[in-house]
């Protein structure tokens, strides 16, 4: 067990006995960098023997606050890492190699095999959820500027889900079956759209230094933890 002791005023620790005060712990690392914080709050009870509630509350919103805050710098962090050379050539020589396969097959066929060869969203890499996103957002385009009149950019999305769950699923298909497919494709790939925004703003060479976030993480990005990480790469 390892022991760290605090050392608190006179009117700190009364004020922490009284449940007025937290005390905020933080852990680092060997590097400095911080891997976990806490927050010790007294539990007081009023004259009915009851636990008040409100500290409790406040403990768990800061935690959850906190957690939020660390996703986001920890994945600034992380693609702020320089990489070395050789992963460098290695990782450029890559993106040309798939780039390059995706302007000789960007058809739907080719797109639906890119969405089935995802896989497990937490093992994959990132990279192909980036491309897939690409592809999709190009597909949209195509599809918005056929024929005389534009079609809107809801009309082409809706056309394109419509052409890709031809593939996959059978047309004799029952109604609950097609509904849980096209519900899944739509959430994966408005992933993968997300996803080639985000890298497309901050820059696609970063998704080389990540190691350890996950897609699922970066999917579920809020909109202002997205524009946070935006902001930090164009200042």
């Amino acid at each position: 067990m390892i022991e760290c002791k605090i050392n608190l005023t006179k009117e700190e620790l009364e004020k922490y006995l009284r449940g007025e005060e937290r005390i905020k712990i933080e852990i680092y690392d060997g590097s400095g960098v911080i891997i976990e914080k806490k927050i010790l709050a007294k539990k007081t009870t009023n004259n009915g023997g009851k636990r008040k509630s409100c500290g409790v509350c406040e403990e768990n919103a800061e935690t959850k606050k906190r957690k939020k805050e660390d996703k986001v710098e920890r994945f600034i962090k992380e693609v702020s890492t320089p990489i070395k050379e050789n992963e460098r050539m290695t990782s450029e020589d890559q993106f040309i190699e798939i780039d390059d396969q995706n302007e000789e097959n960007d058809d739907i066929e080719n797109l639906v095999e890119k969405y089935l060869d995802l896989g497990d969203i937490n093992t994959r890499a990132i990279q192909k959820w980036y491309f897939l996103g690409q592809n999709f957002e190009r597909k949209v385009e195509e599809i918005k500027n056929q024929g005389r009149r534009k079609k809107s950019d809801q009309t082409a999305r809706r056309d394109l889900y419509n052409e890709m769950m031809r593939l996959l699923v059978k047309e004799d298909e029952d109604a609950e079956e097609k509904v849980r497919v096209r519900g899944a494709l739509k959430e994966r790939m408005q992933g993968a759209v997300k996803i080639y925004e985000l890298f497309t703003e901050i820059g696609q060479d970063k998704i080389n230094r990540i190691k350890e976030t996950f897609v699922t993480t970066i999917i579920k990005f809020t909109e202002s933890e997205k524009e946070e990480i935006i902001g930090h790469f164009r200042n």
